[in-house]
């Protein structure tokens, strides 16, 4: 017997999505993710001419739609969802866009406190505690009071993740591997990242741009699955 069978998925695809990239239509066959699994979903082929990993990373995050298909997360029909209630649901999400995502006028400890403080629902003392605790798992203490400017882009990154996951949520999705090529994954925050995903009921999505064997074979190690999407056609050609 499946040992998913009588879970609620946290991410479903009933039939695939459909979405574009530039000139590129791309197709994901139907997927389901329960808690604890992970996939890396990179495009099948040569390198594409735009990278659908942005767009797509997007789609999973609620942040978009696809152009064909049906997203339910967390056992919600994104398609249908009101706006107040797509901004409930991302309450419940968690999403690292690139290097980028930080607010530039914001200081690091500001950016990392932006969910705990609107969302947390937490006491001050509890949202501060929360916060100083982020700050240290992650190596963010020395530059907690910087602008995202002020930082490389790494630690930029490795703010982004300790922003998505400082409320700890069931759905997690990465634009990229940031900076797992500088310590192929034995830093802070693919540290962070392990964690997580041992401590947390949660499904991880990692969208790359590109097929990358050593990231792969570390993300098998990991428990992770490689799945590969489909170009369908270029715009125009059915």
């Amino acid at each position: 017997m499946n040992r998913h069978e009588n879970e609620t998925p946290i991410l479903r695809l009933t039939d695939g999505i459909w979405f574009d990239s530039g000139p590129v239509v791309w197709s994901i066959e139907s997927l389901r993710l329960y808690q604890g699994q992970g996939v890396a979903l990179i495009p099948d082929g040569p390198d594409p001419p735009i990278d659908p990993s942005g767009r797509l990373a997007r789609i999973l995050a609620t942040l978009s739609t696809p152009e064909q298909g049906t997203v339910e997360i967390l056992d919600e029909n994104v398609n249908k969802l009101s706006y107040r209630d797509v901004q409930r649901l991302r309450v419940r999400l968690g999403f690292v866009q690139g290097y980028g995502g930080l607010l530039s006028n914001r200081t690091i400890r500001d950016n990392i406190a932006l969910p705990v403080s609107v969302h947390g629902n937490l006491s001050i003392a509890d949202e501060a505690s929360r916060i100083d605790r982020c700050l240290d798992e992650f190596a963010l203490d020395n530059v907690a009071n910087l602008l995202p400017h002020n930082v490389d882009g790494a630690t930029r990154w490795r703010a982004c993740l300790a922003r998505a996951m400082v409320l700890r949520p069931r759905w997690l999705v990465l634009e990229g591997i940031g900076d797992w090529e500088m310590d192929r994954g034995r830093g802070t925050a693919w540290s962070r990242f392990r964690d997580y995903r041992k401590t947390v009921d949660a499904a991880v999505a990692i969208c790359l741009s590109r097929r990358n064997p050593e990231f792969e074979e570390w993300f098998g190690d990991e428990g992770g699955e490689i799945i590969k999407y489909s170009r369908l056609h270029d715009k125009g050609i059915a």
